[in-house]
């Protein structure tokens, strides 16, 4: 029998991350909140931005729900767009950028209940959405 209890959650008590830059995530369920075992959320991408090269621990899918973007990964730039999906194995550096004239909105699923974040350029690791995780280190 599954101890776990169902969770609805309205878009009021959704916590908004502002991650500077004008990126914005939204955290829709992981462990702490739903007692899951994948991290969802969303997050935005304004017009003409992109977020710092990183790594997590754990694997990670990106749906883009709306606008045009760019996922690199491993150096290697992929054009992606709405209702298609990246597939990011645990450990490959990855970036997304906005090349469109729209903002992206991006779903992302992460196979972890707690998800760690790491900057390629700097070898810094922080928890996601915790404090540190910025679109791009230092940014506001």
């Amino acid at each position: 029998m599954n101890d776990k209890a169902p969770v609805v959650r309205t878009h009021d008590v959704i916590e908004t991350f502002e991650r500077g830059n004008g990126v914005v995530t939204r955290l829709l369920c992981n462990g702490a909140i739903c007692g899951a075992q994948v991290t969802t959320g969303t997050t935005t991408l304004p017009v003409g931005r992109s977020v710092a090269r990183h790594h997590h621990d754990c694997d990670e899918q990106i749906v883009i729900l709306a606008g045009r973007a760019e996922a690199e990964i491993e150096g290697r730039r992929f054009p992606i767009g709405p209702m298609e999906v990246a597939f990011i194995p645990e450990g490959m550096v990855h970036c997304f950028h906005n090349v469109g004239d729209e903002p992206v909105l991006m779903l992302f699923v992460y196979d972890a209940p707690e998800v760690t974040r790491t900057f390629a350029d700097t070898g810094e690791t922080v928890v996601h959405l915790g404090a540190g995780d910025r679109a791009q280190p230092g940014s506001t």
